[in-house]
């Protein structure tokens, strides 16, 4: 039987987040499990015993709320992915040749079939006393959790012995690239024996060996979750497990993932998403496509701005509203900025005048964003246009404060609230 154990921490600490603000890998959508619930069942099943889920204690009620049958283990404060693995290995101290596998909570595991194979092929190498990490080729980067330089160029998903591990944190350059042969991105993905894991936690980070082991003895139990010992915790450093112990295993295999993977098989994967995409672009492309008779008169627009009163240049004003607070930053000729704060499980309807495209950039939080009858999920750092004249609805799905930050290409004033209609309901639910 195969033990997942879900490393599901924040990195940051408690004390830089907001009140309510977890990882987000925790957050949900409208219909869309989380990807912290979506790695919790694809690791459930007949040969899979119960989970057992990592976590900082800030993250425990999370955790609880998005599992149902899994042992939780709460660190105190920041999470310190070595030790967190550590902790969850030495809980099984007591089935030796018990197998694990570990993983992210923001893995992605999206294929099962995949996945299934891999594990086939990983658990007689593991058996055998090896630590088998899964990867990727693609052009898609994981540098969070190592790159593995292989000797062959792996066949299906049998396993290839890994001849160098650049750890995480470490850049790897052209150089490095050069000199070696394959290369896989590592997916934070492990499957080992118990034993084995802590042996090599023993010989290569035994300065973490000691305190995690007090901190565990030390444990406080509660309900289904173990709280780590503070004082012994705090004694642990924070590294990786690549660069704590991985990087200097002599005994690593790799399995690639993505066996069927070329450059050319993703182009199709990125027509489909093109396709996904179309009904919403099309709209901008025939906005951008439509007759521009002023763009030589843009030059008298920017010396405008330069001469224009203090007063007539920038204007701040905001208002409270029950779903949040909205803010008008600048106004000048030919623009609105503005900045909305949406409150978790709030919608706010906004009515755009003739002629008025927007911007919206997610500065904090994740937006749904309707258009017509297409949705669209905007996470922190993303961005969306939003067409002239079409009336669009803003949702806070998460359990977070949504910041956004809203560009007006008119004079349009800010949205009064007539224009703005509130349907408030618990993040998550549509």
């Amino acid at each position: 039987m195969l033990h997942p154990i879900i490393l599901a921490g924040s990195v940051h600490p408690s004390s830089d987040r907001q009140a309510g603000e977890g990882p987000m890998h925790f957050e949900r959508s409208p219909g869309i499990p989380s990807r912290f619930e979506q790695v919790v069942a694809h690791l459930t099943g007949e040969v899979f015993a119960s989970p057992l889920v990592v976590a900082t204690q800030d993250c425990g009620p999370l955790v609880e709320a998005q599992s149902n049958h899994a042992r939780i283990i709460l660190e105190p404060d920041t999470h310190k992915p070595a030790a967190a693995l550590l902790s969850a290995v030495l809980s099984l101290r007591h089935e030796p040749d018990a197998i694990v596998v570990v993983a992210p909570a923001s893995a992605n595991l999206e294929d099962q079939k995949a996945l299934d194979t891999a594990l086939c092929q990983a658990i007689p190498a593991a058996q055998r006393g090896e630590v088998v990490m899964l990867g990727h080729r693609t052009g898609r980067a994981y540098p969070g959790f190592g790159v593995m330089e292989i000797a062959d160029q792996p066949r299906d998903t049998a396993p290839v012995s890994v001849s160098r591990l650049l750890a995480s944190g470490r850049q790897t350059t052209l150089s490095h690239l050069l000199q070696g042969n394959h290369q896989l991105w590592g997916l934070g993905i492990y499957i080992a024996r118990v034993d084995v894991l802590i042996a090599a936690f023993k010989r290569h980070a035994s300065r973490l060996f000691l305190p995690v082991k007090n901190a565990l003895l030390r444990a406080a139990a509660a309900g289904r979750a173990i709280y780590l010992d503070n004082s012994s915790y705090q004694r642990v450093k924070c590294v990786s497990f690549e660069r704590a112990v991985a990087q200097k295993l002599e005994h690593v295999s790799a399995i690639q993932m993505d066996t069927s993977w070329t450059e050319l098989s993703d182009w199709d994967r990125d027509a489909v998403a093109d396709r996904e995409m179309s009904a919403w672009d099309t709209d901008l492309a025939q906005e951008q496509a439509g007759e521009h008779s002023h763009t030589a008169e843009m030059m008298s627009v920017y010396k405008s701005l330069a001469n224009a009163s203090e007063d007539d240049a920038l204007m701040s004003r905001s208002s409270e509203h029950e779903w949040g607070r909205h803010e008008t930053l600048a106004m000048g000729p030919g623009f609105t900025l503005q900045r909305l704060t949406v409150q978790p499980g709030a919608q706010v309807e906004l009515s755009a005048g003739a002629g008025a495209a927007e911007h919206w950039i997610v500065v904090q939080g994740a937006a749904l964003i309707t258009l017509g009858g297409h949705v669209k999920l905007v996470w922190e750092s993303q961005s969306a246009r939003i067409p002239a004249g079409r009336t669009r609805m803003i949702e806070n799905p998460g359990s977070a404060t949504l910041h956004l930050v809203q560009l007006q290409i008119s004079s349009l004033s800010a949205p009064s609230d007539h224009s703005m209609k509130l349907s408030v309901s618990p993040a998550g639910v549509a």
